[in-house]
């Protein structure tokens, strides 16, 4: 089934995609990527909340109004902690505040084209203490998707180096304020005491990095928009399994978008 293909596939727009056999095959079902994005730019941040939630291991402990209650937490301390940042940049890259700000946290960012290793896809890893790596295969196959489909007039100028690098420099963040800040102090009770355990929840600092990204660079969209994006250019179907899963947990129909024909 698709959407299974999807969760295997893909956990979230900057970590690592699998990519053995998902059961969807060079045949599968392949949707056009531009009316995809529309559909995704529509959705708002309840949904890329819910779709978040969807790749955390304790996602069932919660009722849905938890879960927004923890997003909305999440979001404020990444758009908080993205001021703080862009106020202390120093603007060293004059068209690049991600890379200024990468600088000035004196973040070591490596470019290869991709990982050592197959069976994944990675598309950018933060490495304590102090080290980024964007990988260009992706970075350069997304953007010339972006380009041949002419998706300029909806995403605006993005950048999309700018964009990973801004969710990995929120990572570098959480690692310097790892005693201090809400998405690494925040715990969940698992079980009852006298066998009580604590667990952190990981999505809170994905949600947290999505915001930061979408607050530094003052984006028009949520940055989730681009894991449909950059999954494309590597597997046209998996990229449609996940749109649909990401429909599916919005609550959309994600069949409205036309199968592409050869």
């Amino acid at each position: 089934m698709a959407l299974n293909g999807a969760k295997r596939l893909a956990g979230s727009l900057f970590g690592k995609a699998e990519m053995p056999d998902l059961g969807l095959g060079d045949t599968g079902k392949v949707l056009p990527l531009r009316p995809m994005m529309e559909r995704l730019l529509s959705l708002d941040r309840e949904a890329w909340g819910l779709y978040a939630w969807s790749r955390e291991p304790l996602e069932g402990k919660f009722d849905r109004e938890q879960k927004l209650q923890y997003q909305r937490k999440a979001e404020a301390c990444g758009r908080e902690e993205a001021v703080l940042v862009a106020a202390e940049a120093v603007l060293e890259v004059p068209d690049s505040l991600a890379k200024s700000a990468a600088a000035s946290m004196k973040l070591h960012v490596t470019t290869p084209d991709t990982p050592v290793g197959g069976g994944q896809v990675t598309f950018a890893q933060y490495v304590e203490p102090d080290e980024v790596t964007i990988f260009m295969d992706a970075v350069e196959k997304a953007e010339a998707l972006a380009a041949s489909e002419g998706l300029a007039d909806i995403l605006g100028n993005m950048k999309i180096f700018d964009i990973l690098l801004a969710h990995e420099i929120f990572h570098a963040v959480e690692f310097k304020k790892e005693n201090t800040i809400y998405t690494k102090t925040e715990r969940v009770e698992l079980w009852r005491k006298p066998f009580s355990n604590k667990s952190r929840l990981v999505c809170l600092g994905e949600m947290a990095g999505m915001a930061f990204a979408e607050e530094l660079l003052k984006l028009p969209f949520s940055p989730y928009v681009l894991d449909v994006l950059l999954m494309y250019g590597y597997h046209g179907a998996a990229a449609t399994a996940l749109f649909e899963e990401i429909m599916e947990i919005a609550g959309e129909n994600g069949g409205k978008v036309e199968e592409e024909t050869c």
